[in-house]
């Protein structure tokens, strides 16, 4: 990914810090632009969305176990009621306290299922809103045990609903737009950051590490997301 680069390698090492050691997560291209003073707004937006793409492209798939929370939130798009995303997210609560966050584009029943059989373990407890009865009826059906959402409480607890309004919080707050495509990469970072909280030092050096061995044409041939930007951000 640094071949052909004009950024000085120690440019993406400091980018790669940054987000690293962000305290919200997801860090923006106006800051990295701004605290690197780099050239332009457009090369510290390039640079990382090159960083997020190697997380997204190479990041292992996990399953949650033992006691998880889930839940969903929906983003509705620009000029339209129908142009809508919704971003699922479910939690261990116990563990290693891991995250996912998805997006889906048509947030119908069989999509949300199917986040569900590739994210939950089979021998897990789901949490989650007893409204939900397609919900109930997978869970019932794959025989996962499930509890009905409770509020918790305590100063170390973050449940999946206060995540997903802090990813909310910080797309209203820290960009102008974002397309579909690019909404899911912020998600993976969010990811990324929240599931290696606890040790930074080995977040830097994995995404270093995903950067040196992912060719620069698998970001090249990645598709090219449609103009299609979501009104919970101002638009340009």
């Amino acid at each position: 990914m640094f071949s052909r680069s004009h950024l000085p390698l120690n440019l993406w090492f400091n980018i790669v810090e940054m987000m690293t050691n962000s305290p919200d997560r997801v860090i923006t291209a106006k800051t990295i632009f701004k605290e690197l003073g780099l050239g332009s707004y457009r090369t510290a937006w390039e640079a990382l969305n090159k960083i997020r793409f190697v997380i997204s492209h190479n990041e292992p798939r996990i399953k949650l176990k033992g006691h998880i929370e889930f839940d969903e939130m929906v983003i509705n798009g620009i000029g339209s009621e129908y142009n809508k995303v919704s971003i699922l997210g479910a939690l261990e609560i116990e563990g290693k306290k891991r995250l996912t966050l998805q997006m889906i584009k048509n947030p119908d029943e069989m999509n949300i299922k199917d986040y569900l059989k590739k994210k939950i373990d089979k021998k897990a407890t789901v949490i989650t809103d007893p409204d939900k009865l397609y919900i109930h009826n997978w869970l019932v059906l794959n025989r996962i045990k499930q509890k009905s959402s409770v509020k918790h409480y305590g100063a170390n607890f973050m449940s999946i609903h206060i995540i997903l309004q802090d990813v909310r919080y910080g797309l209203r707050n820290g960009h102008h737009s974002v397309s579909e495509k690019y909404l899911q990469r912020n998600l993976d970072e969010y990811v990324f950051t929240f599931n290696n909280n606890d040790d930074r030092t080995k977040a830097y050096e994995k995404v270093l590490n995903y950067m040196v061995n992912t060719k620069l044409t698998a970001y090249r041939s990645a598709e090219i997301p449609k103009r299609s930007f979501l009104s919970i951000i101002a638009g340009e």
